[in-house]
């Protein structure tokens, strides 16, 4: 009841901050007046926050084990990019992203909520084991929004260049913001990969045993990819198709990690 309760105020507010940032958006309105729209908007946002994880912790964490189910790990993902974003917008201007980003949490948070999971929890799943797979979660969230950020960021620099300002361009924040964003959220991902691969390594039995080896060998060389990703971000300056291409490639490399060798356990080896 509680779970449901929480999220149902995590919708609520979502939806009253999507609202007023859409009517600060559309309606002129002085400065003193839109600093104090704003403050309500990152207020209601925060407070949406901490109901959406109270939310997600509650249908994750059942009395039969973790469930990890597909509508669950959506609600997590989303918080993960509702969270980034939130906290990204107290320095730059991206409050607009909320009018995109809030509704996707509004429906991951109803379908967690409301739909049946079809997943098995595992009650003998240790606290260590669910910590590497939230990690797991946290970080391919993470480089999933890096990957269409870099992909955003791309189109609008084409758009640019090639001088198309559309309406929707014109509601974007800077191209500066989001380049500076894109890189902010791939270093949070190459951590968050790398507590993925420190936490297997203390709390799974073998990483490298047969039904392991693909996944632990694809995200080491992702997080490698990523790795000189940042270290040629930082000191050779890389950006454009440059670095769109290693951003792409690292999460590629991901997909396959955590798909790949799902696919090959299950279809091709014929194993759960």
């Amino acid at each position: 009841m509680l779970t449901t309760i929480t999220g149902l105020i995590a919708v609520a507010l979502y939806a009253g901050s999507a609202w007023l940032q859409g009517k600060r958006l559309l309606s002129p309105t002085v400065l003193l007046q839109e600093v104090t729209t704003n403050r309500l908007v990152l207020l209601l946002a925060a407070a949406a926050l901490v109901a959406h994880l109270a939310n997600a912790f509650g249908v994750i964490s059942t009395s039969h084990g973790y469930d990890f189910g597909f509508f669950r790990v959506a609600s997590l993902f989303s918080w993960v990019m509702a969270l980034i974003i939130t906290l990204s917008s107290l320095r730059k201007p991206l409050a607009n992203l909320f009018l995109a980003l809030f509704p996707i949490a509004i429906v991951s948070i109803l379908c967690s909520s409301f739909l049946p999971s079809h997943y098995d929890p595992n009650p003998a799943l240790s606290g260590g084991v669910a910590l590497h797979s939230a990690l797991g979660i946290l970080a391919f969230s993470l480089l999933t929004i890096a990957a269409l950020q870099a992909l955003l960021v791309a189109w609008l620099s084409r758009e640019l260049k090639h001088h198309h300002f559309s309406t929707a361009l014109r509601h974007l924040p800077p191209l500066q913001t989001l380049e500076q964003l894109l890189f902010e959220i791939i270093q949070a991902g190459f951590l968050a990969l790398l507590a993925v691969i420190v936490s297997g390594f203390l709390f799974m039995e073998n990483m490298f045993s047969q039904h392991l080896a693909h996944k632990t060998v694809l995200t080491l060389v992702s997080w490698l990819v990523f790795g000189i990703l940042l270290w040629g971000r930082h000191r050779r300056g890389w950006r454009g198709k440059l670095a769109l291409r290693w951003i792409l490639g690292g999460f590629l490399v991901l997909i396959l990690a955590y798909f790949g060798s799902k696919f090959v356990l299950e279809l091709v080896l014929d194993r759960v």
